[in-house]
């Protein structure tokens, strides 16, 4: 990644971080969610992670994304709301009908606030995510695979919500 797109990409998580601190939460539960939050953008960075995630689903190019939180909207927010406890956090989605859909981020229920973990994969173009487009949503076993395969690439066990 380039010298531009990497303070970007370090801009937006320390955005992230600052954004857990605004949220009503209780002490152990931000510093999870901050851990939580640092893993994944540094896995984001990492190719071994990128194949082991998206490698099996064979029309994956991983040599298209140019940016390191391409491509990991849905499994990092599946698997962010797992390890944290879906009780407080809701899958959220954006279909098709976004011009750069699908999208998938999470909304922190008791603070009513959008968390998306790969925002700036569209905000380092100048493009905003329509938030009020998305809508509650839950993932059947078939399109949990790329969760899965994240959260084991990163040692996480995934809890079971059938």
């Amino acid at each position: 990644m380039d010298r531009n797109k990497e303070d970007f990409y370090k801009s937006a998580t320390r955005k992230l971080l600052n954004q857990l601190d605004t949220m009503n939460m209780n002490p152990t539960d931000r510093l999870a969610a901050k851990k939580l939050t640092l893993l994944f953008r540094n896995k984001f960075q990492d190719y071994d992670v990128k194949m082991a995630t998206f490698g099996p689903d064979l029309n994956y190019d991983i040599s298209m994304f140019s940016y390191d939180a391409d491509g990991f909207c849905k499994a990092s927010s599946f698997t962010f709301m797992n390890q944290m406890g879906p009780k407080d956090w809701q899958l959220m989605y954006i279909d098709e009908l976004w011009t750069f859909g699908p999208h998938h981020f999470l909304m922190h229920l008791p603070s009513r606030q959008v968390f998306d973990l790969t925002a700036d994969q569209y905000t380092i173009y100048g493009i905003e995510v329509p938030y009020n487009m998305g809508y509650p949503v839950q993932l059947n076993k078939n399109e949990r695979q790329s969760a899965e395969r994240f959260a084991a690439a990163l040692a996480l066990n995934q809890k079971q919500n059938d």
